[in-house]
């Protein structure tokens, strides 16, 4: 073959036989004939004998193998490598090289910070969760670590973010608004982080209830919240901050990666700045309301839906509870068999004409005359703070302190909590669940102890203790626990008066007051209710839905409710069992309901269904009358076992701008469905941006 610099090759030399290359090198001046001529190989292919060279540039280059001119050429030496690096090294000094090289570290060193920067960020977002977990539950040690180390991440992003690397990259087109975004994120996290996670570490870590709660009390340290009144302005200063850094921000040229976790950051800040704002200006009610200020005295009442009545049910049972800087001591049990058929009797009272309270006439027109003289019917009034007037006239009769607040629970509301903290187990080992709760509460026992009162007070009691010890213990989560009183509340199962007028509006202003509208600025109220006539607990098989149509053009609304009557014959306790039927010649599985109707104030009831009551007598008749400025009407109703029935009324909604629509039912010992057709919602305001967990979705 045919090298690069013109000599010819033998295209093989056999092994065992000398190469050309294996010749000495012939030098001028010694060459001879013999020399000259080179053995013939064994295929007789001619030998070529090199022409000495004849010039030291000739020379040259034989030595040095020249560049290879193709993939296939003969590959560069070692020392010519050698040779060229170092040229290209002496190149790389020179000032151009030295800006291009000191570029490429720069832009390694910042390429290294941009990582560290989004590793401190994406850190930081996974500890949030952890931090609000550890909030929750009170574990302070996880909560001061996930505290710390987002602080000090943050703090690490926004110093690299703002270094001189940074800086210069800023100036660079297209990407430059980029590194500002970041550097913004940064910014924005730091700033929250920085002012607001160590005073919350802090008041949240100073919240040991353990030590704080006295044995067999229910209570909270009331310390970190007196000081959250300081801690809260910080943080809603400190939320605005980053909004407003945010908002600042250049979009121009940003990529979507940088500009949407800021986009869903400050949908957070907007959303959550509102809620610190609110608790910002309840808390000192809410301190009150925990005897911060001095100690309070509330009854809570047990409303039984089993017997039901407009709010609720019958009151039988009730606590005493004296709260005092945030502990809550039970200081008695009272029960309505006691003061009615014993105590104000011996006071004088007479429990079957007399009235604890004097009522205006339109209303006294309105309701059973028994709601003014017997404690389990305080409660056929959807008027809750009635009800509390009615109680604290018991005690003014028994010369005892008033109360200073009530709270309404029912045994749906035991049931959900329940879920929070826990099967309960009794003595017995039986247990007590929370889809147990409303049975073992409300039926299944009057059908296991049938007329041994004893035996059945016993195991209410225990039933009861239970309850309150798991609740005191503290052994659940806040947040599981907190979701089932929100979800309570919303059901209309927690109600609650305060004598202190500020407190009363708190409750009033988040829909847990219970009481008649006399005005439809704030919620255009409107309800049915129910009260039970059959003295007994047939209304635990008691189901209802509730629905609302509206005719715009006219302005009506109509609200209807379908009732079933699900009591089987295998209930036989006389507990159970109608009561009053049996005297009128009533089945005894029959429920008999007054069902109350109510218009908001200035509307007019149309129609009613069903338009005369099912059942009259000197006692049971239609009745009507005004209630705080609504109308209302009453109507007997008679539900046979195994049967449905639909009630309804048709309402002249009043002229001028409608609040809210807040559609009212009495809450029974079921779950139930209330659904609003789309067409009335051009004739209610919209709830959006108000508190009330009362006010009805429409559509």
């Amino acid at each position: 073959m045919t090298t690069v610099d013109g000599d010819r090759q033998a295209d093989s030399v056999p092994a065992g036989e000398p190469s050309p290359n294996d010749q000495p090198a012939l030098s001028a001046g010694h060459s001879s004939d013999s020399q000259a001529i080179t053995r013939r190989t064994r295929s007789s292919a001619p030998s070529v004998v090199p022409k000495p060279p004849t010039t030291r540039r000739e020379t040259r280059t034989r030595r040095s193998p020249a560049r290879p001119l193709a993939r296939h050429a003969a590959p560069e030496s070692g020392a010519s490598r050698r040779r060229r690096g170092w040229r290209t090294f002496w190149i790389a000094l020179s000032p151009l090289g030295l800006i291009l090289l000191g570029t490429v570290i720069l832009g390694g060193v910042f390429s290294l910070q941009v990582l560290e920067v989004r590793d401190d960020l994406e850190t930081v977002k996974s500890q949030l969760g952890g931090l609000a977990e550890a909030a929750v539950s009170g574990n302070t040690a996880t909560l001061q670590q996930a505290g710390d180390e987002i602080v000090a991440r943050t703090q690490r992003a926004s110093e690299t973010a703002n270094g001189p690397l940074w800086d210069l990259a800023s100036t660079l087109p297209r990407i430059g608004n980029n590194v500002l975004a970041v550097r913004t994120v940064a910014e924005a996290v730091n700033t929250i982080a920085s002012e607001s996670i160590p005073p919350v570490v802090n008041m949240v870590s100073a919240a040991n209830v353990d030590e704080q709660r006295a044995e067999g009390s229910l209570g909270i340290n009331l310390q970190p919240f007196l000081e959250a009144e300081t801690v809260l302005p910080t943080i809603i200063s400190s939320f605005e901050d980053a909004s407003a850094i945010a908002a600042n921000m250049d979009r121009t040229d940003v990529l979507p990666a940088v500009y949407e976790p800021m986009d869903e950051m400050v949908g957070l800040l907007d959303q959550a700045i509102p809620i610190l704002k609110v608790a910002q200006e309840n808390l000192p009610a809410l301190l009150q309301a925990a005897g911060a200020n001095g100690p309070m005295l509330y009854q809570v009442m047990i409303q039984t839906p089993a017997e039901i009545r407009a709010t609720g049910g019958g009151v039988a049972h009730w606590l005493i509870l004296k709260v005092d800087n945030g502990q809550a001591e039970l200081v008695g049990q009272d029960n309505g068999v006691d003061l009615m058929y014993s105590r104000l009797p011996s006071l004088g009272f007479d429990t079957v004409n007399g009235s604890l309270i004097t009522l205006p006439r339109d209303v006294k027109s309105l309701y059973p005359r028994e709601l003014v003289n017997w404690s389990s019917n305080f409660t056929m009034t959807p008027e809750f703070p009635r009800a509390v007037e009615l109680f604290q006239a018991t005690r003014e009769w028994e010369d005892l302190p008033e109360f200073d607040g009530a709270i309404s629970i029912d045994p749906i509301v035991l049931a959900h909590l329940i879920e929070a903290t826990g099967p309960l187990t009794l003595d017995s080992g039986e247990q007590v669940t929370a889809e147990n709760t409303a049975s073992l509460l409300m039926s299944e026992p009057y059908e296991r102890f049938g007329a041994d009162n004893a035996a059945m007070d016993a195991y209410f009691n225990e039933v009861t203790s239970k309850m309150f010890s798991a609740l005191t213990s503290g052994n659940w989560e806040f947040g599981a626990m907190w979701d089932q009183l929100v979800r309570s509340a919303s059901e209309g199962r927690i109600q609650m008066w305060f004598d202190d007028p500020g407190l009363e509006a708190f409750a009033t202003e988040y829909g847990l007051d219970a009481s008649l509208r006399e005005d439809n600025a704030d919620a255009t109220q409107l309800g049915i209710y129910f009260n039970d006539y059959s003295i007994g607990k047939l209304n635990y098989h008691l189901t209802y839905d509730q629905h609302a149509t509206c005719n715009v053009d006219e302005r009506t609304i109509t609200v209807s409710m379908n009732l079933h009557n699900s009591i089987t014959k295998d209930i036989k306790s006389e507990y159970t069992l109608g009561l009053r039927n049996v005297n009128r010649g009533i089945d005894p599985r029959t429920m008999m309901l007054d069902v109350l109707f109510f218009a908001p104030p200035g509307g007019e009831i149309l129609s009613t269904d069903p338009k005369r009551g099912d059942y009259q007598d000197s006692y049971f008749r239609d009745r009507s009358g005004v209630d705080h400025g609504n109308e209302g009407l009453s109507r007997t109703l008679l539900l046979p076992m195994g049967e449905s029935r639909t009630v309804s009324y048709t309402v002249q909604l009043p002229e001028g701008p409608l609040g809210p629509l807040q559609l009212r039912h009495t809450p029974g010992a079921n779950d139930t469905q209330v659904t609003v057709d789309a067409n009335c919602a051009s004739l209610f305001a919209s709830p959006e941006g108000s508190t009330n967990i009362s006010l009805t979705k429409i559509g």
